[in-house]
């Protein structure tokens, strides 16, 4: 078997494998990523300031558990749908609420935190407040032993919702020091207005308008619009060229979106031929040839990489 067959496959597989494991392009800044550990500190150390006032250290670490991870979503998420004030309460107490009347009718504790949470999930759902964090806070009412038990429901408003009123002040205040990251993230978005429809949006378009919102996304439709938007913007300001010009080892976008975006990058160019790589795209790896005049018309713009992603190339970068 040839070796550039052999090295086709093996980019092959590794593009199918970072696909399957979920492995998408981060478009965060290290400044978002540093942000968003530095306010899950501040509201960690108030949880455990409260939970370590009422409970033994190993009750309060199980509480601060499911507190730990509903700090990950409204400080690294905080614009997420899963992070929003009525997911984080309604998610908590709901499954809280569940996870008290699991421990005191089901004797058998395994049962009692299995049903719990799968109870916990069920609910959460049908009630629109989807927090996977909930799932931790039912399984701990389940298992978090004697001192937690005989609080009873007097545990969903305190610790409970001292802390959750307390993450989410903090939460609000911090956020707000951060422009880009209000929270809740209605506070995020104002209306704008939309760039003409007649523009065609590409891969590189929505990469853009990710790197501008700067925030790791979990969807909601306000911020879906709000990327949309961005993107349509980034189209306006950067329409394709007329005339493209085709030159040697410079990478060119189709403009396609999901599986059928590929940049190629010329490596070959004859009379009327060229040779081309494919550098990104579902067919990354592999090569091909065809006339200059048919990859002018697949070539919608030229493109280049900026922090690893795939960028327009704008009259400012040439």
């Amino acid at each position: 078997m040839p070796v550039n067959h052999i090295k086709i496959k093996t980019k092959h597989f590794f593009s199918e494998a970072r696909l399957l494991l979920g492995l998408a392009p981060d478009a965060t800044s290290h400044t978002e990523k540093i942000i968003s550990g530095i306010g899950a500190i501040v509201g960690i150390l108030f949880t455990l300031k409260i939970s370590l006032s009422q409970f033994d250290p190993n009750s309060a670490l199980l509480l601060v558990g499911s507190m730990g991870a509903t700090a990950v979503l409204v400080f690294g998420l905080p614009h997420g749908a899963l992070s929003q004030p009525w997911n984080v309460f309604a998610g908590h107490i709901l499954s809280a609420i569940i996870g008290i009347i699991a421990q005191q009718y089901i004797q058998h504790p395994f049962l009692a935190s299995a049903i719990a949470v799968g109870a916990a999930i069920c609910a959460m759902h049908y009630c629109r407040c989807l927090h996977p964090p909930g799932g931790a806070t039912a399984l701990f009412c389940v298992m978090g032993g004697e001192q937690i038990h005989q609080l009873g429901f007097s545990f969903i408003i305190s610790p409970l919702l001292l802390n959750l009123t307390g993450l989410m002040l903090i939460a609000f205040a911090f956020n707000f020091c951060f422009y880009w990251r209000r929270y809740p993230a209605h506070l995020n978005f104002t209306a704008k207005s939309s760039a003409p429809s007649s523009y065609q949006l590409s891969q590189e378009d929505f990469m853009a308008a990710l790197r501008q919102q700067n925030s790791y996304i979990d969807v909601s439709s306000e911020e879906l619009a709000e990327i949309f938007s961005k993107a349509m913007a980034h189209a306006q300001q950067n329409r394709p060229q007329k005339r493209l010009s085709i030159t040697l080892n410079h990478c060119y976008s189709n403009a396609g979106l999901g599986e059928y975006w590929s940049v190629r990058q010329v490596i070959e160019i004859r009379r009327t031929q060229l040779k081309y790589k494919v550098v990104a795209g579902s067919e990354a790896g592999t090569t091909g040839e065809t006339y200059i005049k048919n990859f002018k018309k697949w070539a919608k713009h030229e493109v280049h990489t900026v922090d690893r992603h795939w960028m327009k190339l704008s009259a400012k970068s040439k």
